[in-house]
Parts: C-alpha cells; sequence; structure tokens
C-alpha cells in the first residue's frame, strides 16, 4: 500500500487495514491509539485497540501483558459503511483524519490523544449533507475488549483471546472496569458536545441541511486506579496543539531534500514522541511503543541502544527517566541473577513493567546477556550526554553488572582468559555462541565502568578481581587481517545457499533451527559494536568488519539498517550509506518485513535512522567533556539543522557542504 509522504503530512485513499492501523497510530506517551476505523464495527475484541503505558496484568502464572483497553472513542453514524478513506497524519499537530463519503454525507473524523493532558483522548467529526435529512450517531462506549496475547516465536500465530477487564459499571458518561486479577480500577469519563453545547446522551438525532456541516465532539478522560481527573481546559485541541508545537521545537530536524525524506524523518520522531511517558521512571518504551501489543509491550535493548540517544540529545529529562527506568529495577535484576545461579544482577531480554523477565523462549532468554552491558552502556552514555549527577544507586548499578559478569564468564586456566559460553551477540541467527566479541567487549566496558564510578563501593581484594577480569575477557581479532572475529564458531558455519530479497524476512521460509547452522547474520553485531565505540576502533579495522560482515548480513530485523548507515558514513561510503539510511528511515512505511500490521511500528528502528543521521551524516559525538560535529553528509541532503541539548546547554547545529556551525542558544 503507498503512502504519500510530505514535509509534515502522511497520507492514503485506501481501506483501513493492519498496516494503516500502525502507521497511524497516535499518542502521548501513556495513553495510545491505533489507527483503526470508528465506522467499522469490531469483529473480534482485540480490535480497535487502545493502550495506557505501564498498565500491565497476568496472562498467566509469571507472564503478563500489555492491557488492551476498551474501545472508548467510538463515534459512528448509522447505516452508513465506507469502503475507503482517505486519512491523513498531521505530524505538526499530532491530529489523524478519516474522510469519507456515503449515504449522501462528507464525513470527516479527527482524533488525538492530548499532548497537553495525558488522560485525555478526543475526537470530532464534522458531518456535511447533500440533502436535507436526518441521520443518527451513536457515541457509545464499547466496554468488549480483550488481549491477544503474541507469542514469542514469531511463527506462532496465536487465536486465544484473554480477558483482563471487566465491566462494574456503565451508563451514557460513565464507564468503570476493573483488572480480572489485581483489581485495578479504570474509569473512562465521556463527555459528548455537538455544535459546542453538550450532549444529553449518547444517541444523537441530527437534523441535517444542505450547506450547514454539523460538529460532534468527544472527549473521554481515563483514569486509573485514584489518579485524580486534570482540570478541563477550554480547547483541548488548540492545548494539544500548543503542546506539540513545543515539542517540534525540542525535536524538529529540518532538512533541504526530497519532502518524502523529511516527512518520514518527522513520522520516525513522531512516533518516539508518542510513545514516551517522558516524566515518568516507572515507565518505558515497549519495542512497538503504544502502537501494538507485540513483545507483550515489554522494553529490550531497543530502549537503551536505540532509542535512548534521542532522548538524550534531545529530551534529556525522558532520557534520565529512562535510565531511571532501569536503576529503580536494579533489586529484580539482582533477584533474576539469582536464580541463574549467578551474583550481581542480570536484567532481563523482555523487562515488563515490574522488571521481571518475561521472554519464554529458553535460548534467547538466557542467551541474550549482553542486555546487562547494554544497560550500563547506555547510562555512561545518558550522563555523559545530559550532565546529570551521577547517584549512588547509578553507581551500584555499575557495580552490581559487573559482578554478574565475574559469575557468568568461564576462566580458563588453559588460555589464561576468561570466555563467555552459550551467549547470542545481537546478531540471533549464528545459534549459542562461544566468545561472541560484541558480548566480551560489553562486558569488559562493564566492568571498567564499574572501577571508574563505583570503587568506593568495593574493597581492595574486589578491586583487584575486576581489574583482573577486564584485563583478561577473550576478546577474538585477528591481526592479519585486522579484523574482529565475530565469535569461535562463525566462520566454521555453512554459507547461507539464498540471499534475503525484498519481502518477509528468512525465518519464514527457513527452519529456525537450520538457519542458525548457516553463516548468515540476522542483524548488525560487530558493526553494532562499531558504532557504539567510534573511538576505540581505527579506520581499517572498521572496514574490515564492514568487508567481511556486511556482505553476510540479511537484515531480517528492524534494529539493523540504520546501523549499517551509520557505520557506511563514518566510513565515507556515500552510495552505501544513503542506500541503507533510506531503508532505515522508510522501514515501516515502506513496511520493509511485510510485518507492520500484524505487529507494529518497530520502536528501534526509528531510533536507528536518527543514529545514522546525526551520530553517521552529522558526526556527533562527545569528547573529553566536549561536544564534537564532524558532518559527511551524503548528496541526496543538501543541508540540516536541528537543535542539540547538552549539558544543560541549547544548541543549533547546522550543516551543509560547504561546512557546519554549532551555536549556543539561549
Amino acid at each position: 500500500m503507498k503512502m504519500d509522504i510530505h514535509a509534515w503530512q502522511i497520507e492514503t485513499d485506501s481501506p483501513v487495514t493492519g498496516f494503516t492501523e500502525s502507521i497511524f497510530s497516535v499518542g502521548n506517551g501513556y495513553l495510545g491509539i491505533r489507527g483503526y476505523d470508528l465506522q467499522t464495527p469490531k469483529t473480534g475484541m482485540d480490535q480497535h485497540a487502545i493502550f495506557r503505558a505501564g498498565f500491565f496484568e497476568p496472562v498467566r502464572p509469571g507472564i503478563t501483558d500489555m492491557v488492551q483497553l476498551p474501545d472508548v472513542l467510538g463515534l459512528t453514524v448509522e447505516g452508513c459503511a465506507p469502503g475507503s478513506m482517505h486519512q491523513t497524519l498531521d505530524l505538526q499537530h499530532g491530529i489523524f483524519t478519516q474522510t469519507w463519503h456515503d449515504c449522501g454525507l462528507s464525513v470527516s473524523a479527527e482524533r488525538m490523544a492530548s499532548m497537553a493532558d495525558p488522560q485525555l483522548l478526543c475526537v470530532r467529526m464534522t458531518i456535511c449533507s447533500a440533502s436535507t435529512q436526518t441521520v443518527t450517531v451513536h457515541a457509545r462506549m464499547d466496554d468488549r475488549v480483550a488481549n491477544l496475547p503474541v507469542h514469542d516465536d514469531q511463527m506462532v500465530d496465536e487465536t486465544e483471546t484473554v480477558r483482563l477487564l471487566e465491566t462494574l459499571e456503565q451508563t451514557d458518561h460513565h464507564l468503570e472496569m476493573q483488572a480480572v486479577h489485581s483489581k485495578r480500577t479504570l474509569c473512562f469519563l465521556q463527555q459528548v458536545l455537538v455544535g459546542g453545547q453538550a450532549a444529553s446522551g449518547s444517541t444523537l438525532r441530527l437534523s441535517l441541511q444542505p450547506g450547514c456541516p454539523v460538529r460532534i465532539e468527544k472527549r473521554v478522560r481515563v483514569l486509573l486506579d485514584e489518579e485524580p481527573a486534570r482540570p478541563e481546559t477550554q480547547d483541548p485541541w488548540q492545548a494539544h496543539c500548543m503542546a506539540w508545537e513545543a515539542l517540534w521545537r525540542d525535536c524538529d530536524i529540518v532538512l533541504d531534500a526530497d519532502a518524502d525524506i523529511q516527512g518520514a524523518l518527522r513520522w520516525n520522531i513522531f512516533q518516539m514522541l508518542c510513545s514516551n511517558a517522558w516524566d515518568d521512571p516507572h515507565i518505558s518504551i515497549g519495542a512497538r511503543g503504544l502502537t501494538h501489543g507485540r513483545y507483550k509491550g515489554n522494553a529490550f535493548w531497543d530502549t537503551d541502544i536505540f532509542l535512548l540517544p534521542f532522548f538524550c540529545w534531545q529530551r534529556p529529562e525522558a532520557a534520565r527517566n529512562l535510565m531511571l527506568y532501569r536503576v529503580l529495577h536494579l533489586p529484580q535484576a539482582r533477584e533474576l541473577a539469582r536464580r541463574q545461579n549467578l551474583s550481581g544482577a542480570r536484567f532481563p531480554w523482555m523487562c515488563a513493567s515490574d522488571g521481571t523477565e518475561q521472554c519464554e523462549s529458553w535460548d534467547i532468554g538466557l542467551c541474550e546477556v549482553h542486555i546487562t552491558a547494554d544497560v550500563a552502556y547506555a547510562l555512561s552514555r545518558m550522563l555523559d550526554i545530559t550532565g546529570t549527577e551521577m547517584t549512588g544507586d547509578m553507581r551500584m548499578l555499575f557495580l552490581e553488572t559487573a559482578r554478574y559478569w565475574e559469575s557468568r564468564l568461564t576462566w580458563e586456566e588453559g588460555r589464561q582468559q576468561y570466555s563467555s559460553f552459550f551467549v547470542k551477540g545481537p546478531d540471533e541467527y549464528c545459534g549459542a555462541a562461544v566468545n561472541n566479541t560484541y558480548t566480551n567487549y560489553m562486558a569488559r566496558h562493564n566492568v571498567e565502568l564499574a572501577l571508574a564510578h563505583a570503587s568506593d563501593f568495593m574493597d581492595a581484594k574486589e578491586q583487584k578481581r575486576l581489574r583482573f577480569l577486564a584485563e583478561h575477557i577473550t576478546i577474538l581479532y585477528d591481526p592479519e587481517r585486522c579484523l574482529y572475529r565475530q565469535d569461535e564458531l562463525f566462520e566454521r558455519l555453512e554459507p547461507l545457499p539464498q540471499t534475503r530479497s525484498a519481502g518477509e524476512p528468512l525465518y519464514r521460509s527457513i527452519c529456525f533451527d537450520r538457519m542458525q547452522r548457516y553463516r548468515a547474520l540476522k542483524q548488525a553485531d560487530l558493526v553494532q559494536l562499531m558504532v557504539l565505540f567510534p573511538d576505540k576502533f581505527t579506520e581499517k579495522e572498521k572496514r574490515a568488519v564492514w568487508e567481511t560482515y556486511e556482505p553476510l548480513t540479511v537484515h531480517d530485523s528492524s534494529l539493523s539498517f540504520g546501523m549499517h548507515a551509520l557505520l557506511a558514513f563514518q566510513l565515507g561510503l556515500q552510495t552505501e550509506a544513503w542506500a541503507y539510511f533510506r531503508r532505515a528511515l522508510l522501514f515501516d512505511l515502506h513496511d520493509e518485513l511485510r510485518n507492520t500490521g500484524r505487529e507494529g511500528v518497530h520502536m528501534a528502528a526509528l531510533g536507528a535512522a536518527w543514529q545514522a543521521l546525526v551520530y553517521g551524516a552529522l558526526g556527533v559525538w562527545t569528547r573529553e567533556d566536549r561536544l564534537c560535529i564532524k558532518p559527511n553528509l551524503p548528496p541526496q541532503i543538501r543541508s540540516v539543522s536541528l537543535p542539540l541539548r547538552f549539558r544543560g546547554e541549547r544548541y543549533r547545529l547546522t550543516a551543509d557542504h560547504q561546512g557546519a556551525g554549532l551555536v549556543k542558544e539561549a
């Protein structure tokens, strides 16, 4: 399905599908609404999805799911069933509009999740008639709702829904529901206005005259538990638009480039903002944000490695709270390490709102141990960029994660080295590895962070042990090729007999067991390592990694294109960099893996594309307490302008093919 992408707008003429529902999702960080059709009745209780960030309930012992809320936005013209709609997402003001014609009517329905009031969802409908007629509009809240938990295994299609909410009371203007297990309560307060005047009920009989449009507005306040209702504003739409204007002043990147590139970049930024509860350290961002319940709404390393840089540089308070989410869940990370017979703290691969591990795939959940070092790396980068004062709890996170590595790595007497067994790096296709270089390098960095920032919490013996550990972790490097090796097994695997073409990923046509025995990478692994530490590797080493591993990467992951674009920009490979950047930027808008509809927006792809531009094409980095830039713009981008926040100061970065400037702003 083709999306028309403009500088500030995404639009299409089409039926409403799962794909359009994902692309036209809107949110305010606390509430997210998929772009479903108000006019089409649900055929399943898991349709017409609305989500509330941080609200999770058990679906079976030890496993939770992000609760789907009921469709409280219902505003339906009786008797009409349009087959197709003009759908428009206004990125500048955060408003999604569906326009259709049927029954002699022209109808425009706008919706938003208020950025000025995180409790508020609004929809307004404007109806025009070509003749005199009476129509009935229903403004009901539909309490029929259930979750459709999605299995960890992407090859398994779930069909069994789970009821997580039950209705306690419902009237025309009030719906109260209760969580089946925790007994937490949700209250929905509905206000309906016709022509600006309050309506008495939820069924409206409207007398229409030619040339005289009628507007119906519906405002729904969503209250969780004992949350008090915020004061009402006279015009919530105006307040919402003003809030988005303020966000864009902090976050907009202005390109002199084709309109589709500018619009796609803004859509990426828009969706990151829509899924971030910026002022709440108890809420992270799930792998699909608030656009879908895929992966049970859980947070992965996607948030720490791919999304966090955007927030560090453009929304530093949000970045601090995203890292506080990890710090606050250090007790659960300690408990996870203890359950795995290890010391220190081990962060979950799939992290629920309460900090517990939710991964039900035993090999992934136990092997993807790099997540622990990723969290420590992300915390150090946040502190460096934002200038946040380090707390005792943050120092303890560095120490406890270092203690984890001391217990997780194996001392090999014959080698006089520590090795990692049964691990997976970012690539997930090559089985459980021995000495995955990404994992070991990140573990070493983690231990070094503890020695640098948490030495006051250690005695002399522990300091000595950790220093010895850092100096003796195996890092596989071939000096003749100037090449960091993927792991000890990778080069012994059988070559992949086919390459990935456009369409669905290889795991849908090749058994996962067979896939893990091919010498093929699902996504960036050592390429990822190169871009996380741009000053630690020589250009020759980076080129060796690119030339060796880029041809073997099939990019069956949303995380991959942006990281390849970033490294290609740094290496001056402009043709390759632009091709990868464009695919990263348009990953969901072009439905790269044919799964955006059934899985939602890929949050990591959004952040990876942002990094490719800012870290890659603009060369932004921190060095010795300084903000540095080294632009290498591709020909397709003639100039760039964006605001950056660095250690409490605001800067304006501008760059074109003649040079660059960095100016401090008030």
